[in-house]
Formats: structure tokens, C-alpha cells, sequence
């Protein structure tokens, strides 16, 4: 019996589910961002003096107004999300409300569709792919898994697409096996949006494995449909220093336990909670085992050990 999923549970994995953020790629810097967001607003501001030439905002100076637009819409999406965190709410109806919050009662939704549209950056210059994602995905594509993703995300369709061709995704990622929330209006850890993706795959839930970085979007959200979850936490020293020092283990120790405990169980058990709590951190939901994954890594490339 070897220290793989295969050997320690006996599962026959076929299909892989990727999250991208923080999984795949990762944000490059401010310096880097910025340009790109302000280049963005300063278009949405040049369209809303057109459309609004009395809006209190334009008259502060471009830099100005272009920074209270963009943090006043990401202040929207933030508060809807709390009251409903398993749907993702429609740019358009977003943007109108950060429009009304900041003096404009009534905008047409066609107009904030085209503000939202608008204050969309390229991914591809905002973005990095992590050094081993490719190398990963290549090796993992000539063992002859199926991928697909599933990820949350404010702004999807063509531009998005486009963004992932540009980095040199869809070699391993079929668009129709990419399931993005701003899309399809449903956020992980929905299990609705884990759903489609195994529907998408023709796959099962039995035969495929969740890889994210949020321990509650996609570990808990895939663990409600009894998928395998694969953790890789931005904190994995924190966790592995939690684990030595508290349960006295180490990290490679705790994932051949929770393999084990898989095969004696036979099913991945839901999580007890799978919605993030204000104030509650990764530590605190992984320490008080109310979210356990099956595996948990530092590196995409360590998914080639364990698979």
C-alpha cells in the first residue's frame, strides 16, 4: 500500500477541480495592478460625466474619484455577499448600487452593465501563474486526468476566457468545464456550482478531488458532496507549525491519517460548518476540526506525490 489516495483509500480518481486564485496564480504586485485598475476607472468616470455631468464625485480630480468608484463598488460586492454569500450577485445591480450610494438614486442597469463591463482589467497583466502550475498540469495531463475549475470570481465571460488562454490555461482547461461564479451566479461553497462541474466533467463525486486555497470555499464546499478536498493554505507554515505543536504531527503525517480515515470510513464527511464566520479564521475553523481536509500542501507540484 503506497502513500497515495489510490493506495491509502482504494478511491480510483479521475477528474480534478482546480480553484485559480491563490491555487494556479497569484496576484502581482500593486505597482504592477494599479495602472491597470486606474486606466479602467478613469474610463467608467469619463463615461459617468457624460451620462451624469452634475455626479458629486467627478468633481474631485480623476485620480480621486477614480479610487472612491472602484472601493465603493468592492465595498458593494463585499456587503451583498455577507447577506447572501452563496450567490453571486450581478455586476450591473452592483455598480447601480454603488452608483446610488454615491448620489446617483436611479442609473439605468443597461448603463451600469457597460460601468461594470468597463472597470474590467486584464487578468493576464494582473495575474502570475506559480512557478510549478504548468509543469503540474502537464504531468498530471499525461497521467490522464480530466480538469476543470471552479472559481469565485466578480467578472467572468469572454474577457476571462481570453484571460486564461492568454496565460496558457485552456491547453488543459475545456471552456465548458470552467465554472466561475460570475457566470453562473453561484458562489463555492455552494455545493450547486461543485455540482455542475462534476456534470460538466461527466464525472462523479466519488472519483474526483477539490485543489483551493480557502479552506471553507473549497475544501468545505467540495467535502458537502463528498468530494475529496485538497487544501493549499497561503498560511501552510502556520498550519504545519500548528499541527507539530499541537496535535504532534506533521504535515505529511496528517494526510496519510485523514487517507486512512477515508478508506474506513468509505465517504468524504461533510464538513460541521461550511460557511465563514466574521472574525473566525482558517486556524481557528481547521483547529477546532470543524473543516478538515483530505490532504493538505504547501505546492501545486505535490498533488504528483499523492495522486
Amino acid at each position: 500500500m503506497t502513500d497515495s489516495i489510490s493506495g491509502l483509500t482504494n478511491s480510483r480518481i479521475h477528474c480534478l477541480l482546480f480553484d485559480l486564485g491563490n491555487t494556479l496564480w497569484q496576484r502581482t504586485s500593486y505597482d504592477q495592478i494599479a495602472p491597470l485598475e486606474f486606466a479602467a476607472d478613469q474610463h467608467a468616470i469619463h463615461l459617468l460625466r457624460q451620462a451624469y455631468p452634475s455626479f458629486s464625485i467627478l468633481k474631485e480630480n480623476d485620480e480621486e474619484s477614480a479610487l472612491v468608484l472602484r472601493r465603493t463598488l468592492l465595498t458593494q460586492f463585499a456587503l451583498t455577499i455577507e447577506k447572501d454569500p452563496l450567490t453571486e450577485p450581478e455586476g450591473a445591480t452592483i455598480v447601480q448600487q454603488a452608483l446610488k450610494a454615491l448620489g446617483v438614486p436611479e442609473a439605468d442597469l443597461a448603463f451600469c452593465q457597460t460601468i461594470f463591463d468597463t472597470m474590467q482589467i486584464n487578468l493576464a497583466q494582473a495575474r502570475v501563474l506559480f512557478e510549478d502550475a504548468l509543469a503540474t498540469l502537464d504531468e498530471l495531463q499525461q497521467r490522464h486526468f480530466q480538469f476543470g475549475v471552479v472559481t469565485n470570481r466578480y467578472w467572468g465571460g469572454k474577457s476571462f476566457h481570453e484571460d486564461m488562454r492568454t496565460m496558457g490555461l485552456l491547453k488543459y482547461f475545456d471552456l465548458d468545464t470552467v465554472m466561475a461564479s460570475a457566470d453562473l451566479h453561484i458562489r463555492k461553497p455552494n455545493p450547486a456550482i461543485f455540482q455542475l462541474a462534476l456534470q460538466a466533467c461527466n464525472t462523479t463525486a466519488e472519483t474526483s478531488i477539490m485543489i483551493g486555497d480557502s479552506l471553507v470555499s473549497d475544501v468545505a464546499g467540495a467535502q458537502q458532496l463528498g468530494i475529496v478536498a485538497v487544501w493549499k493554505p497561503y498560511n501552510y507554515a502556520e498550519i504545519a507549525s500548528y499541527l507539530a505543536e499541537n496535535e504532534g504531527i506533521s504535515v505529511a503525517e496528517y494526510n496519510r491519517a485523514q487517507l486512512l480515515l477515508l478508506r474506513e470510513q468509505g465517504i468524504v464527511a461533510p464538513s460541521s460548518d461550511y460557511l465563514r464566520r466574521d472574525g473566525v479564521t482558517y486556524l481557528e475553523h481547521f483547529s477546532k476540526k470543524h473543516i478538515r481536509p483530505q490532504l493538505i500542501i504547501n505546492h501545486l507540484s505535490e498533488l504528483l506525490e499523492w495522486i
